[in-house]
């Protein structure tokens, strides 16, 4: 499995494509509207939190619809994509504010999604993310490095 052409119009419409059924799946997260998660999510979908709880499709789809997660707002910084033919890998970082089991959490985390094209529209197949660490402070009398 190759490499996209980067030098072709194709490549750039397909990245286009890509980052806009990220957005919109930001906009329906926000939103909770699953039906519109439904369609931008893979059946095979493997979500893995940065708690490390694996999820997948309708486990992921019922937390939401039950209200157990609740996202409240979401940016996401440092984006890159590559595509490989009908895959892409997308890698970042996310900031997001969610109430999760009725508590409010600020989630600052680097991610990375896998998407597949199905039927020329772009699917998410996988999410993993992980804590980004808060920076240390230093002892008095240190500099930061």
């Amino acid at each position: 499995m190759g490499k996209t052409d980067t030098k072709t119009g194709g490549y750039m419409e397909d990245l286009a494509a890509l980052r806009q059924a990220d957005a919109a799946r930001y906009r329906a997260m926000l939103a909770g509207d699953i039906a519109g998660l439904e369609g931008l999510l893979a059946d095979e979908l493997s979500y893995t939190h940065s708690s490390a709880l694996r999820e997948d499709k309708q486990a992921y789809l019922a937390s939401l619809r039950s209200g157990r997660v609740r996202y409240l707002q979401a940016s996401v910084r440092e984006v890159g994509q590559e595509i490989y033919n009908d895959i892409a890998v997308m890698q970042g970082k996310a900031l997001l504010v969610a109430v999760v089991d009725g508590v409010e959490r600020t989630l600052d985390n680097r991610f990375l999604s896998v998407w597949k094209r199905r039927e020329r529209a772009w699917q998410m197949l996988a999410w993993a993310s992980t804590p980004i660490p808060a920076p240390a402070a230093a002892a008095p009398g240190q500099a930061f490095q």
